[in-house]
């Protein structure tokens, strides 16, 4: 059985703007998926519909169970989304507050949630930024602590929307190698092919609200043909080896 499936996805905006024309894919535990694909593929409204913000016609399952089927709250803790501005996540006094909103909510005790949440501030290297107002930290030191956010509620499948956006190259450099050491399942939703190559096994190339192609990653990414045919050109590490 799949942790995540898709068949034939479609959503189609209020404006009459359609987004999502048949999406089909699945996704086991232990994947790492990159979704990449040009600017209005679809990529962000896909992602929003993995745990239940956006619902379209067809089916999103988890677990061999409609979306529609699962308790809110019970989704979102297994299905975790951080999204392409960490900002629209950040909205406590502190950081740690922030991090132990979710646990608190799910019903464990202030003492528990507070533990959870320095530990996975201390995973992701955020540790000390426990006591910063969210809004006083760097792009970078905010998508840390989104994900922290996250984390602290155990999913079983990441769901990650343009993680080093606008990041320097350290700062980039530093998110990939905490991505790639996760151990959860992940979709990861991306410009950077680069990124997909270090941390994603398969991909997914998203056009026309469509997926084009799917397969391993190093594969597909070094098809020249395929990718621009899709607004997309092959990476550098692919391109001079």
């Amino acid at each position: 059985m799949s942790l995540l499936r898709v068949d034939d996805l479609h959503f189609r905006y209020p404006d009459g703007t359609a987004a999502l024309t048949g999406v089909t894919f699945s996704l086991d535990h232990g994947d790492s998926l990159g979704l990449v694909g040009r600017n209005g593929a679809g990529k962000s409204t896909l992602l929003l519909h993995l745990n239940g913000i956006l619902h379209g016609t067809g089916a999103v399952r988890v677990h061999d169970q409609p979306v529609e089927q699962w308790p809110a709250g019970e989704l979102r803790a297994t299905v975790g989304l951080v999204f392409e501005d960490p900002a629209d996540q950040l909205f406590m006094p502190t950081v740690l507050d922030d991090v132990c909103f979710g646990p608190l909510n799910a019903g464990l005790s202030a003492d528990e949630a507070r533990r959870r949440a320095l530990e996975v501030l201390h995973s992701v290297g955020a540790a000390d930024l426990a006591d910063r107002a969210p809004h006083h930290l760097s792009a970078g030191q905010m998508r840390r602590v989104a994900l922290a956010g996250v984390l602290a509620m155990e999913p079983e499948l990441l769901v990650i929307d343009e993680p080093v956006m606008a990041l320097d190259p350290e700062g980039r450099e530093s998110v990939i190698e905490l991505l790639r050491d996760l151990p959860q399942a992940k979709i990861i939703a991306t410009h950077d092919l680069e990124l997909v190559l270090e941390v994603c096994n398969r991909v997914a190339i998203l056009d026309g609200g469509r997926i084009q192609a799917q397969g391993p990653a190093r594969d597909l990414l070094a098809d020249d043909t395929l990718l621009r045919n899709h607004g997309l050109r092959v990476p550098a590490s692919l391109r001079f080896v």
